[in-house]
C-alpha cells in the first residue's frame, strides 16, 4: 500500500469515522492486467528477499518480519473504526483487503458461533483463499509457515489489536495450496 492510499483511508475513515465499502475504488489505473508482469517481478524479488533473510538470520527471520508486519497492520488500522466487535472487525478488514488477501470467519460444524471459547481460551478460525504470500511462495519454491507469512500473520493481528484494542495472535491450523486455515487467538 502506497502513502497516498493510507492517506485516502485516513481522510475516508477519519472524516465520518464510518466504514463504508463504497469508500473504496471498484476501478484502479492502470488496469490490474497491465501491472502482471510488475507484480511477478516484485513477487519474485520478495521471495529472495525472504530466502536471503532467512540464509543470514536462520530462524530470527520469522520474528523480524511479524514484527515488521504487527507494525505496518497497526498503522493502517489506526484509520478504522473501533469497535470490541471481533467478528466486524474482521469483515471490514477482510473487505478492504480483498485483492491482495481473501479470508472469511469459519467455524466447525459442530460449533454455534465463530468465536469460539474452550479450554479457557477464546478464538476464531480465519480460511485464508487469495493470498498473495501464498502465490509468492509457490512462485519461488519457499516453504509456508515462514517469514512471508509471519508477516501477513503480524499484519492480521496488528490491525485487530489496534481496531479492537484486545492482544491477539495468529496460528496455522493448516496450509494447503489453495487456503490455509488460521485460528486468531484473542486475550
Amino acid at each position: 500500500m502506497s502513502a497516498g492510499y493510507i492517506d485516502e483511508l485516513h481522510e475516508a475513515f477519519h472524516s465520518d469515522l464510518v466504514y463504508r465499502s463504497e469508500d473504496i475504488p471498484l476501478e484502479c489505473s492502470p488496469k490490474p492486467k497491465e501491472m502482471e508482469q510488475t507484480l511477478h517481478g516484485v513477487m519474485k524479488l520478495n521471495g529472495l528477499v525472504i530466502r536471503s533473510l532467512e540464509e543470514i538470520s536462520g530462524r530470527g527471520a520469522n520474528a523480524v518480519t511479524y514484527r515488521a508486519g504487527k507494525k505496518f497492520g497497526h498503522e493502517v488500522a489506526k484509520y478504522f473504526q473501533k469497535r470490541e466487535d471481533v467478528e466486524g472487525a474482521l469483515h471490514e478488514l477482510s473487505d478492504l483487503l480483498r485483492g491482495q488477501y481473501s479470508f472469511e470467519v469459519w467455524k466447525p460444524e459442530d460449533k454455534e458461533t465463530f468465536i469460539i471459547e474452550e479450554n479457557g481460551e477464546t478464538f476464531i478460525y480465519l480460511v485464508f483463499h487469495d493470498c498473495i504470500v501464498r502465490q509468492t511462495l509457490r512462485r519461488n519454491g519457499l516453504d509456508q509457515g515462514g517469514p512471508l507469512c509471519q508477516t501477513l500473520f503480524g499484519y492480521v493481528v496488528g490491525a485487530i489489536e489496534e481496531i479492537t484494542g484486545r492482544k491477539a495472535k495468529l496460528e496455522i491450523v493448516h496450509t494447503g495450496p489453495n487456503a490455509c486455515l488460521k485460528k486468531l487467538v484473542l486475550k
